[in-house]
């Protein structure tokens, strides 16, 4: 598990990016309530990547048996997850701002979406915060997807839903932290432990990316046979990306 963990020339930026997150808040450069919120908002930045990726897979990669369910030209694939993606990070948005209301006196009614989002922007440190998230994704983005020209192996079909399973993970992390601010009152003990969270959740996305030999250990207990093995393996890594 060292390989995992341990930095290393492959999750040196994950490291990076948590220390500075955690130098940011120990010096009161950055509110707690900002930290929650920047992960929270780094689901918009997430998504706007992924618009990237689509448009690049659906011009330069492979056909699929599913792509007859998505739109043909990039532009109308694009539009399309932007609904697709802004219906379900609206719906998430309104529950985390209901979540936080009490806490947060800036949010006004839930699903004041546009007013929340302006009131979170202006947070202590929230500029430097996302700027951090972003350089990360970016670097994420360049050496999983661009610079291997990983997106000449996806289809449209493939890659379109990738991204929820991340978000998924990291909101439910959001809202774990979250009940630290409601329930005990301790912004600083939940910023420290989503950053911790955040941190662990992205080694082993990194890890399993990198083709690491401990998580090709674990596969091979829990899969029978090379076959299932080689197909469990693609779906863990695509559902990373």
């Amino acid at each position: 598990m060292k390989t995992v963990f341990w930095p290393n020339r492959y999750n040196y930026l994950v490291w990076g990016n948590a220390l500075f997150l955690l130098t940011l808040l120990l010096f009161n450069k950055a509110d707690p309530i900002s930290i929650v919120f920047a992960y929270f908002l780094e689901t918009i930045v997430i998504g706007l990547f992924h618009v990237v990726k689509l448009w690049m897979v659906n011009t330069y990669g492979k056909q699929g048996p599913n792509n007859h369910q998505m739109p043909k030209s990039s532009v109308g694939l694009v539009l399309f997850f932007l609904f697709h993606y802004g219906m379900f990070v609206g719906i998430q948005s309104v529950f985390v701002f209901a979540f936080f209301q009490s806490k947060l006196p800036q949010i006004k009614e839930p699903f004041h979406i546009l007013d929340n989002y302006a009131a979170v922007i202006q947070l202590e440190g929230m500029p430097v915060l996302i700027a951090s998230l972003f350089v990360s994704n970016l670097k994420y983005f360049y050496s999983n997807f661009l610079h291997n020209a990983q997106y000449k192996e996806y289809t449209p079909g493939a890659l379109f839903f990738k991204p929820y399973v991340r978000i998924l993970i990291q909101q439910f992390v959001v809202i774990l932290s979250g009940f630290f601010f409601i329930l005990f009152s301790e912004g600083f003990a939940a910023a420290i432990l989503l950053i911790v969270f955040r941190l662990v959740v992205d080694l082993v996305m990194v890890a399993i990316r990198a083709d690491n030999t401990n998580m090709d250990v674990v596969l091979k207990k829990i899969t029978h046979g090379e076959k299932e093995f080689e197909a469990a393996k693609k779906n863990l890594q695509e559902y990373t990306e």
